[in-house]
């Protein structure tokens, strides 16, 4: 994995909130706090999702679709890729 965003709690070294895969690296709705602290949420789109949207909607199985949601994405998702998407508040 590349260099990114280091997580608490040892479950993986580095989010990537901008690389896409038609793999799943992680499992769906996998979860964790950012060092910058943001939560981090591991998804597959369940369509396509413009880069840079702050309203990612995400189910609890991990599907995230575009409108009403608290999420926010930085790079944009093609149809069944994926990625990471973060809260759009700091938590911690």
């Amino acid at each position: 994995m590349a260099a990114g965003i280091p997580v608490a709690g040892g479950v993986i070294g580095a989010v990537e909130p901008d690389r896409r895969t038609t793999v799943a690296d992680f499992k769906e709705a996998t979860t964790v706090i950012g060092s910058n602290g943001y939560v981090y949420i591991y998804v597959k789109a369940n369509g396509v999702i413009a880069a840079s949207q702050t309203d990612v909607a995400v189910t609890t199985a991990g599907l995230a679709t575009d409108g009403s949601g608290a999420y926010v994405n930085t790079a944009a998702f093609a149809l069944n890729e994926f990625g990471w998407v973060r809260t759009a508040a700091l938590v911690v």
